[in-house]
């Protein structure tokens, strides 16, 4: 049985396996991001499956994520909204999907945050340019799935630590972000002010945060600042050894 007498506990192994130990009902918030499946060599996993097998594997954990859950829990799921399937060469709404997966198991789908990466470049591939014959329709953003287990508003108070100027960008439904390079030996890292927000706006002081892909650890880095307990799992031995030492330092 996994104590909640903790501030910050990491955990290296399949989220599938290690989410097991966490108490029912025990999680204020999941913030996390889980591999995209556009394969992205992540060491220890495979990050492409034919897209049927990824959304079942999707709905095993976001089962046990409804279980850990508090009955005013929230989860936020960090994915892309559209991209084109390397492979099949079709398009893919990741989002969608999951959104359909969380209602099978019992989610109720609040908002869909959209963010874009002020940093990023402007997009260039145009297909068919100045045609109709075929052009690119690009969709530079990605999206932030908010859902809820029972109740959306908390059923007991607590100490917020959201500024006026930071909860209204939050409330606003549209995000600009700046993105964090990854460190060295990571990638797919997205920045820490995403789930900042994430955690001012949905949480309180001392609450519970869990990440079961917790990757180079930087949803851990914000709990430590804001005084929110954290569970994160990671798979990767590489991965989980520069959370540790990021959280660590922080």
């Amino acid at each position: 049985m996994l104590e909640l007498n903790y501030e910050m506990k990491l955990i290296q192994g399949d989220c599938l396996e290690e989410i097991k130990n966490i108490p029912d009902e025990s999680v204020n918030l999941i913030i996390t991001s889980p591999p995209y499946n556009i394969d992205i060599d992540y060491n220890s996993y495979k990050d492409y499956l034919e897209w049927d097998k990824y959304i079942k594997w999707c709905k095993k954990w976001l089962e046990e994520c409804y279980r850990v859950l508090k009955s005013d829990g929230r989860i936020c799921i960090n994915h892309y909204i559209n991209f084109q399937d390397k492979y099949k060469k079709i398009s893919r709404f990741p989002l969608m999907d999951i959104r359909n997966v969380q209602e099978e198991i019992g989610f109720h789908v609040h908002k869909l945050i959209i963010w874009e990466d002020k940093t990023r470049k402007k997009f260039t591939a145009w297909g068919s340019w100045l045609s109709a014959s075929a052009p690119y329709i690009n969709t530079p953003y990605e999206g932030i799935l908010i859902s809820y287990k029972e109740e959306w508003k908390r059923l007991n108070k607590g100490i917020s630590t959201i500024s006026k100027e930071n909860f209204m960008e939050g409330v606003s439904g549209i995000w600009n972000l700046g993105t964090t390079r990854g460190k060295k030996g990571t990638k797919a890292v997205f920045p820490i002010s995403l789930p900042k927000r994430c955690i001012e706006l949905l949480t309180y002081k001392d609450d519970l945060i869990l990440d079961p892909f917790m990757g180079s650890g930087t949803t851990g880095i914000v709990c430590k600042n804001l005084n929110r307990n954290f569970i994160g799992i990671e798979l990767d031995d590489k991965y989980f050894e520069i959370a540790k030492k990021r959280i660590h330092d922080t």
